[in-house]
């Protein structure tokens, strides 16, 4: 029985639904999902330039996990650009 997932605390959200290439309709491209606390480790660790403690205590989980999912969500981002696939971020909760 797997361990239960700890709750975590997210505080943005995407400005929109897809990151896609220009000029392709989406329904021809291949698609990855940007998973919400994926999307906060990218915007904690990469965008505010948090250090990793100090965002896995914001989100609310261990300095280990919040590296495994910035490891991760920048995995995701760089393939999907490098082979010209389509981001899905996740939805608000508006």
């Amino acid at each position: 029985m797997p361990r239960p997932k700890k709750s975590r605390n997210l505080s943005c959200c995407a400005p929109c639904s897809m990151f896609k290439p220009n000029g392709i309709p989406s329904v021809e491209l291949k698609k990855t999902q940007l998973e919400a606390d994926e999307f906060e480790a990218l915007n904690l660790g990469d965008v505010q330039k948090m250090p990793q403690l100090e965002a896995a205590k914001a989100m609310g989980i261990s300095r280990q996990t919040f590296g495994y999912l910035l490891a991760s969500a920048r995995k995701k981002v760089a393939t999907a650009i490098v082979r010209g696939d389509a981001l899905l971020l996740p939805k608000s909760d508006s």
